[in-house]
Parts: structure tokens; C-alpha cells; sequence
């Protein structure tokens, strides 16, 4: 790859849905010479493909962690019952370790997420909390 393929990934990373007529502009081509570059990087394998990158407001699985809780209550069930209470609330594990109980999350946008972690740090019975927050998941 020389210059030229490095800027086109570039522009191509800022706006995949750019004209080859912009793309050329953007990075000193012609149209048909831009063309025949990203042809040949998705030949080569450099570009894998277009996509969007979609997270709907409604869709409830859009922002997904996993929240390890250590806690300090003599009743988990209970604690547990509460959780399973809030809207974004998917399982709960217990678990052996560092932390108590492993709960997953899932909510339509971060500031659900965050919203729904901070009122769980609020609790009496709350020691510590860790959120891991899945990227992509493998099935």
C-alpha cells in the first residue's frame, strides 16, 4: 500500500458512502482512478466491506454489559429480586471470586446504562461494582 491507498482507507473510514467522484477529489484522483484503487483493495482484502453501523434507540439490546457486584447483604435472593426489578435487567449469576453476583444489562442507549449503574452504586448493600462492557458478541 502506498500514500494514496492510505488516504483513500482513510476517507473510506470517515464516510464509506463517499462518491468515487469525492473520494477522488478528496485524495488527488480521478473518478476512474479511484475506482480501480478500491477495487483492487477489496481484492487484495485491505477493504472487507461496507456496513452501517446501527444502534436503534428502541432497540433494547443496543448498549450490553456485564456487571460483576460484590455485595454485603446476608440475603442475595432478595438483593437479586431488586435487580431483577429494573427495566434493563437480563440474569444474574452467582458466582465464585472477586465479586458476589455477575449480572447482565442490556438498555436502548449508554445513558440508560449508565442511569441503571449508578442507582445499583447507590444501594446500602453495594460494595463494588465492575461494568465490562460487551464490544461484540461471539455466537
Amino acid at each position: 500500500m502506498d500514500d494514496l491507498d492510505h488516504a483513500i482507507v482513510r476517507e473510506l473510514r470517515h464516510d464509506a458512502r463517499l462518491t468515487m467522484a469525492e473520494l477522488g477529489r478528496s485524495v488527488g484522483l480521478s473518478r476512474t482512478a479511484a475506482l480501480a484503487r478500491v477495487r483492487r483493495l477489496e481484492r487484495d482484502g485491505i477493504i472487507r466491506g461496507y456496513h452501517a453501523d446501527v444502534a436503534l434507540p428502541d432497540d433494547p439490546a443496543a448498549h450490553v454489559a456485564r456487571v460483576g457486584i460484590e455485595t454485603d447483604t446476608g440475603d442475595t435472593a432478595r438483593y437479586v429480586r431488586r435487580l431483577s426489578a429494573m427495566p434493563a435487567f437480563r440474569e444474574a449469576e452467582a458466582v465464585a471470586g472477586a465479586y458476589d453476583l455477575l449480572v447482565r444489562f442490556e438498555a436502548p442507549t449508554a445513558a440508560d446504562l449508565d442511569a441503571t449503574l449508578d442507582e445499583i452504586k447507590r444501594w446500602p448493600a453495594t460494595t463494588r461494582t465492575t461494568t465490562f462492557v460487551v464490544l461484540r458478541r461471539y455466537d
